[in-house]
């Protein structure tokens, strides 16, 4: 399948109504979990499907989306923070419009340099390989973390090609400080009826992930993923990670106050942008 600008026909339709497109770190993972548990709401099987990115399960074709699907629900959506990585995956966008041109998309945000910094131990977590984080600027690391924490620029082809109101946009804060309000905005954009929603758990949580051996976490995100999507569901995978967090806790390296700095003046710009597109205070973010 290749994607071609504009709307597709009805073969090439992907059965997705909404899609929460990011921003990585930011909340997605929670926001999957507790949609999941709507009674009209089939959130996707496998949390990130990332099928609109090509090269990713893009080739796995239509019917293996649909399958993500419980048939018997009437709204679907799914969760892939890979979406709103724009320098990493510039396709994403138009791909997703071709196929799912009337889908509404939500865009949950945090402070943009604590949302790096979180990447940062995440990926540490994970054992990924690294520079420290003294040597972290102008890398390829860096620049893709800044890029993701760009929220302005992550938006521009989103809206260039869903509008302005297609998008939903929801602050990481305000979603802690008043989850009930956030969910109620977001199920009325999604066309969904309110559902109440309590005190909010915490989702991936990297003190959780600090305590899961590597090796485990390797496994889970690699060879073991297809298995644990297709047997187990969200809440299941989640309760297994807990079970495995029985290790050491692993404490990531913390940014030193110069490459915060440098963070915050990076991203100052188009911070300032992203207030006057969204028409948002945040008035706890850093920068």
């Amino acid at each position: 399948m290749a994607a071609q600008p504009g709307g597709g026909s009805a073969r090439d339709r992907a059965p997705v109504d909404f899609v929460i497109i990011g921003a990585m770190r930011a909340g997605t993972t929670t926001l999957h979990s507790v949609l999941s548990r709507h009674p009209q709401i089939s959130m996707s099987r496998d949390k990130e499907t990332d099928f609109f990115i090509p090269g990713r399960n893009y080739g796995r074709g239509l019917q293996w989306y649909l399958d993500q699907f419980d048939p018997a629900l009437p709204i679907r959506g799914e969760a892939s923070p890979n979406y709103a990585k724009l320098r990493d995956f510039p396709d994403v966008p138009q791909t997703l419009s071709h196929h799912a041109p009337d889908a509404r998309l939500v865009y949950v945000v945090r402070d943009p340099v604590r949302r790096a910094v979180s990447q940062y131990a995440h990926s540490w977590n994970m054992g990924l390989a690294l520079p420290p984080p003294d040597a972290l600027a102008d890398t390829h690391e860096y620049l893709s973390i800044l890029d993701i924490s760009s929220y302005a620029r992550q938006l521009d082809p989103w809206r260039a090609l869903f509008g302005p109101k297609r998008i939903l946009i929801v602050d990481f804060d305000a979603l802690l400080a008043d989850p009930q309000a956030q969910f109620d905005r977001i199920c009325a954009h999604v066309g969904a009826d309110p559902m109440p929603v309590a005190a909010l758990a915490a989702h991936n949580a990297t003190s959780e992930l600090s305590r899961v051996p590597r090796p485990l976490l390797r496994l889970a995100q690699g060879p073991l993923r297809p298995l644990l999507t297709r047997l187990l569901d969200q809440r299941m995978r989640d309760r297994l990670r807990g079970l495995a967090a029985f290790g050491p806790n692993r404490k990531p390296p913390e940014f030193p106050a110069p490459l915060l700095a440098r963070l915050r003046q990076d991203l100052a710009e188009d911070a300032a942008r992203f207030r006057r597109l969204s028409g948002m205070d945040f008035p706890h973010w850093s920068v």
